[in-house]
């Protein structure tokens, strides 16, 4: 196929080594998503609890991503990953041991969950600097939309699997997180030393310095505040889809996994669209035709009635938000030297999460007072003023990209 050849991560044996790797491990989080909660309730905690508890597994990328993104630029990123995953099935382990002796409690659920995303934080920093010895910077950018579809199937399969699990128990639930873990860490290891290789002649900055080069480089600043803005609209659609299923059309459960599912099965298509889309236009481009895109399929969320109608709706809304945050990934990957790859994608993450999260709680308020329908409407407004307002940014710094390649170099 032809993806299979053009694909850096598709290619090779160590490419095909880190999308297991990134599958298996994000399968692991997508699953913990369900059981933390679970755990939680189960132990006579309340709703709030465990909202807390969820939250402890995403606090760490707050605190850590400095340090774990110079690691995963300064560090052997097969033992690192190795290491970090073995210390996630651990985890894992010791959660289901401890149940099973009856000495699970409230306070050490939130000690596991905060470990377990420290765990997800360095397993994403040596990901992001793995991917750097793979991809050339020309590549980047369908390397990281492989990368991107590969964590989304298993993080957006994962709460149907661990779903799925809980049946049987939340000791089996856990023990599948920690064989999850398990292939993760095997996928990693069988990978070739050229994983661990690190840029020559350009060691990995301090983090002050790494921080400040991310967010002072002009070019980058757009990327970042154009990813923020996009990160709040699509926290706030994918958390209305949930109550605008349930409050205001009262579908049932197996009608509402339909619906989120035909969005995960659409999100799949990210990588050919993103792989096409970059050989034809700039980063830039395609990052303002993902945000414009968004627009139809969130106000068509506000408008469309039925189910069927909301599900060829949220499936283009998830295709759309698929493109944009690899794009905006890989746009950012183009522009970091090696040496700061993984400090850059931790950094990348961290905010990105952090706006679905503070998008998701404004998503919420405005259902409150303006209905799901009313949110989808804003958020559709919201991502074409993005679009609109991004664009002259975005094409004066796919100018200034072009004229430096293209400018004579002195002799």
């Amino acid at each position: 196929m032809q993806v299979n050849t053009r694909n850096p991560l598709l290619r090779s044996r160590d490419g095909r080594a880190i999308l297991v790797t990134q599958a298996a491990h994000a399968l692991a989080q997508g699953m913990l998503t369900v059981i933390i909660p679970w755990l939680i309730l189960e132990q006579g905690g309340s709703a709030s609890q465990a909202a807390i508890g969820l939250a402890m597994t995403f606090v760490p990328f707050l605190l850590l991503a400095a340090p774990a993104g110079l690691a995963g630029d300064r560090m052997a990123r097969r033992p690192l990953l190795a290491t970090a995953l073995a210390i996630g099935g651990v985890l894992a382990v010791g959660i289901a041991l401890l149940m099973a002796a009856g000495d699970l409690s409230l306070p050490w659920l939130y000690v596991a969950a905060f470990a377990i995303g420290s765990v997800r934080v360095f397993v994403d920093a040596g990901m992001f600097g793995a991917l750097a010895t793979v991809a050339s910077r020309d590549e980047m950018m369908p390397a990281q939309a492989a990368l991107a579809q590969a964590f989304n199937l298993g993080y957006f399969g994962g709460p149907a699997v661990g779903g799925l699990a809980l049946v049987l128990g939340a000791g089996f639930a856990m023990a599948l997180v920690a064989g999850a873990l398990a292939i993760a860490a095997i996928a990693a290891i069988s990978a070739s030393a050229r994983l661990d290789e690190r840029a020559e002649g350009a060691p990995a900055p301090s983090v002050r310095r790494g921080l400040a080069f991310l967010f002072l480089s002009r070019d980058l600043r757009v990327l970042t505040v154009t990813g923020i803005a996009w990160s709040l609209a699509s926290g706030a659609a994918i958390s209305l889809a949930v109550p605008h299923l349930r409050n205001d059309l009262g579908v049932s459960g197996a009608a509402l996994a339909a619906v989120l599912g035909a969005g995960v099965a659409c999100m799949m298509l990210a990588t050919p669209i993103i792989t096409r889309l970059d050989r034809r236009h700039a980063d830039e481009t395609i990052i303002v035709l993902a945000c414009a895109a968004y627009v139809v399929p969130a106000l068509a969320m506000a408008a469309v009635p039925g189910v069927m109608g909301t599900a060829l709706a949220y499936a283009p809304l998830m295709l759309a938000n698929a493109v944009c945050a690899a794009t905006l990934m890989g746009a950012r990957a183009r522009r970091v030297p090696r040496s700061m790859q993984a400090l850059a994608g931790v950094a990348g993450r961290t905010l990105v999460m952090a706006g679905l999260a503070a998008g998701a709680a404004l998503g919420g308020l405005a259902a409150d007072w303006m209905g799901a329908r009313g949110a989808y409407l804003m958020v559709g407004a919201a991502l074409a003023i993005t679009a609109v307002a991004a664009r002259p940014a975005l094409m004066r710094a796919r100018d200034r990209r072009l004229r430096s390649r293209t400018a004579p170099t002195r002799s």
